[in-house]
């Protein structure tokens, strides 16, 4: 399938597609080269856009998201990859400790504002 299709079956923008290939995220197992030399992405590709999109949402740099693929192809140690996990999760918790004082204090100040009504 060509870029066009991979971006409106995965939400990412065709610009965006390109930087992942031109960062490296995108092996070349999903993709292809016709003889007009256009790039043919496998069906393979849209799960694998999502997931980059995914946790790139959550938090990963995309440098993380390198290692992460590294780590899928064997080339990290299985402690790394453990390491690099645990490290995320600690990430994610400090975010949702976070995001819950933010909420906490986001209800108080509009508790405030409806009793001035």
């Amino acid at each position: 399938m060509k870029i066009n299709e991979v971006s409106k079956r995965t939400g990412l923008s065709i610009s965006t597609i390109r930087f992942y290939e031109k960062q490296d995220l995108i092996p070349e197992k999903y993709f292809s080269r016709d003889s007009n030399n256009y790039r043919n992405y496998s069906e393979d590709i849209i799960d694998y856009l999502i997931m980059i999109k995914t946790v790139h949402l959550v938090g990963f740099s995309l440098g993380e998201i390198r290692e992460i693929q590294k780590s899928n192809s064997n080339l990290i140690s299985i402690d790394t990859k453990i390491e690099l996990l645990q490290k995320k999760i600690e990430e994610v918790q400090i975010q949702k400790e976070n995001l819950d004082k933010t909420e906490a204090i986001l209800k108080k100040m509009l508790k405030n504002k409806l009793n001035l009504l």
